[in-house]
């Protein structure tokens, strides 16, 4: 594994309860200082789900794909602690987050710590709809930051 992948989860996402389907995924672990976002308020699941769907009826956009999910995984050798992936994950949704809201979790329960990200399909600033973002523009986004946060670290060398 490179210092980081970055993947889209399977599924279309544009059933009625998408957003909330993600959402809860996302916040599973039930560890809320471990949750963060941009353009929403990250406290209880029901709330986050509501704001993104609130966004969506403002502008008349409750079609198509509801959710753009995606993860970000960390080699394990970095040893990244749950405080430096949160850092980063701040960083990784102001790639959207100036127009659009995210909400995204660390996960510390498998071997490698990783990020999931829900980002709305609806900006809140114009109503505009995307889609998709294609993960070559995401992964150079990403790549800067995790270089940083590397060089930060002391490995005892």
């Amino acid at each position: 594994m490179a210092a980081f992948e970055i993947g889209i989860p399977k599924g279309n996402y544009k059933n009625e309860d998408a957003v909330s389907r993600v959402i809860d995924y996302i916040c599973r672990l039930d560890k809320p200082e471990q949750v963060g976002g941009m353009g929403v308020f990250p406290l209880y699941v029901e709330d986050m789900v509501n704001q993104f769907l609130a966004v969506k009826r403002i502008y008349h956009k409750e079609e198509g794909k509801q959710v753009f999910h995606i993860f970000i995984s960390f080699e394990k050798s970095l040893g990244f602690t749950v405080d430096e992936v949160m850092e980063m994950g701040y960083e990784i949704a102001a790639y959207w987050g100036y127009d659009r809201q995210v909400m995204f979790a660390v996960h510390d329960d498998t071997q490698n710590i990783h990020i999931h990200m829900a980002i709305n399909t609806v900006a809140y600033t114009n109503g505009e709809y995307k889609a998709y973002y294609p993960i070559e523009d995401i992964i150079e986004y990403v790549k800067p930051i995790v270089k940083r946060k590397i060089s930060s670290k002391w490995f005892g060398k």
